[in-house]
C-alpha cells in the first residue's frame, strides 16, 4: 500500500510539474513566437518550432514572400488541418548534435559527486502516421566513478527512442477537443551499457496512450503506460528481469522571446513505479527523472536562426534506477548543466 501511495504522489508530481512549467513559460509576460507542433517526445528537437515560426513570421526570418506564396501556404495549412495533421507538415526531420556538462551527478553506491561530460546525437521527425524521436548519449564520468578495469572515469552509452502514432493521422480526421490537440499511442525503447563495476546492460520497452495538449505555443504531451526492464548487475554477476512497472512521462518545448533574443524552454519529466527486486535482492521503489534546458538561439545573431543553441540546464533524478535512499548512497542527482547544440 505504501508503494502504491508513493507512486500516486509521484504521478501527481509529474502532471503538476509539467503543467506548472508550461504555464509559467507561457504566462511570464515574455513575447513568444506563435507555434503549432506535434509531440516529438522526450528527446524532441526544435524543427516544429522553426517550421511554425517560418510559416507565421516569414517577413522576419525568410524575407517577404509574394501574395501568391502566402495564399498557397494558407491553403496547404488548411488542408493539413482538415486531414488531421494539426497544421504541421506530414514529413519533416531535425538532426542535431549536442554537448552538456554537469558537476554534481550521483550514482548508487558512489559516495562523491560525479562530474560528467556528455555528447549526444538526436534525430526527430514526422511521418505519415505520427512522429518519432531517437537519441544517443555518450557519457564520460570523472574518476570517482571509475572504469571496472582501468584508472579513468567510466564511460556509458545510452539510447532512447520513441514513436508516436497520431490518432488524427491514422484515422484521417481531427481528434482535437477543447484543450486536447490529439490522442495517440507511443511505443519506445531504452538501451544502455556502461563499463564501471556495475556493468549496466539496460534494456527497456515502453508502451502507452499519449495526449497532446493544445498549448498556445510549442507543444506539451503526456504518456501514461507501462515499462518493462531487464538489466545486469556486474557486482553480483546476475541478469535481472524486472516486473512490468507503471510509467508516466511528459515533454514540452516552448519558444519564447527575451528582448531581441529568441529562446526555447525544453524538457521532460518521467516517473516509473516499483519494479520488483534488483540484483542485490532489494525491493525497488518509484523513481522520478526530470531534465530542463533554457537555450538561446545564438545562431540568429549571425544569420543562422534555429541552428546554434547554448544555455543552462538542470537535471534531477530521485531514487535512481529505483534504488531506495535508505539502502545506499548516491540515489539522488541534482545538478546544474551547461548545454550547447547545433542543428542540421
Amino acid at each position: 500500500m505504501k508503494s502504491k501511495l508513493n507512486l500516486s504522489r509521484q504521478m501527481i508530481l509529474v502532471v503538476a510539474l509539467s503543467y506548472g512549467l508550461v504555464g509559467v513559460s507561457s504566462a511570464a509576460g515574455l513575447s513568444s513566437v506563435a507555434s503549432s507542433s506535434p509531440s516529438a517526445d522526450m528527446v524532441a528537437g526544435t524543427y516544429a518550432d522553426s517550421w511554425a515560426t517560418n510559416a507565421t513570421q516569414p517577413d522576419r526570418f525568410q524575407g517577404s514572400p509574394s501574395p501568391s506564396d502566402r495564399a498557397g501556404a494558407k491553403k496547404d495549412d488548411r488542408q493539413r488541418k482538415k486531414d488531421g495533421h494539426g497544421g504541421m507538415p506530414t514529413h519533416w526531420t531535425d538532426v542535431f548534435l549536442g554537448y552538456r556538462y554537469g558537476p554534481d551527478f550521483h550514482y548508487p553506491g558512489v559516495p562523491k559527486p560525479v562530474k560528467q561530460n556528455i555528447g549526444y546525437l538526436g534525430v526527430v521527425g514526422g511521418f505519415k502516421y505520427g512522429t518519432y524521436a531517437f537519441n544517443v548519449d555518450y557519457l564520460k564520468s570523472s574518476d570517482v566513478n571509475p572504469e571496472a578495469n582501468g584508472t579513468g572515469g567510466a564511460q556509458e552509452v545510452y539510447s532512447i527512442g520513441r514513436v508516436e502514432f497520431s490518432g488524427s493521422r491514422v484515422f484521417g480526421r481531427s481528434l482535437s477537443a477543447g484543450f486536447i490537440r490529439d490522442v495517440g499511442l507511443t511505443l519506445g525503447y531504452e538501451w544502455g551499457t556502461k563499463n564501471d563495476a556495475f556493468g549496466e546492460r539496460a534494456r527497456m520497452l515502453v508502451l502507452g496512450p499519449t495526449l497532446e495538449f493544445a498549448v498556445p505555443r510549442g507543444y506539451w504531451n503526456l504518456t501514461v503506460g507501462a515499462r518493462k526492464e531487464s538489466n545486469y548487475n556486474g557486482i553480483t554477476g546476475r541478469d535481472v528481469s524486472f516486473n512490468i512497472a507503471a510509467h508516466i512521462e511528459s515533454s514540452w518545448l516552448i519558444p519564447v522571446q527575451v528582448g531581441s533574443v529568441p529562446f526555447i524552454f525544453r524538457g521532460f519529466v518521467s516517473s516509473t513505479g516499483p519494479k520488483g527486486k534488483d540484483g542485490f535482492g532489494v525491493k525497488t521503489t518509484g523513481e522520478v527523472l526530470a531534465r530542463v534546458a533554457f537555450l538561446a538561439d545564438v545562431g540568429s545573431f549571425f544569420g543562422a536562426p534555429r541552428t546554434f543553441y547554448v544555455g543552462p540546464g538542470y537535471e534531477y533524478w530521485y531514487h535512481e534506477y529505483g534504488s531506495p535512499t535508505w539502502e545506499t548512497t548516491g540515489t539522488i542527482t541534482s545538478s546544474p548543466m551547461i548545454q550547447f547544440e547545433v542543428h542540421f
